[in-house]
């Protein structure tokens, strides 16, 4: 599942502070989403998230979007 592009809602984390952040993911690494809120970037780590997206209404956990995007899409091992 890519998540770029996509406004997402924390639901929960690990670090109280994010919860109830809301933004379109500008990027996606190993171990932490950057959410572009607008008027600055925030970057919140997997462990331990929940968000709901937006646009399918869907949970995620941070064990559903554990990783890099291209291993999740099955892309090419190094």
């Amino acid at each position: 599942m890519n998540l770029i592009g996509a406004r997402v809602k924390v639901l929960g984390s690990n670090d109280p502070s994010k919860k109830g952040l809301t933004g379109m993911v500008a990027l996606e690494t190993a171990n932490t989403l950057m959410l572009d809120s607008g008027s600055r970037i925030l970057r919140v780590e997997k462990l331990g998230l929940v968000i709901r997206e937006f646009s399918t209404g869907k949970i995620l956990t941070g064990a559903d979007i554990a990783g890099r995007l291209e291993d999740r899409w099955g892309g090419r091992r190094r």
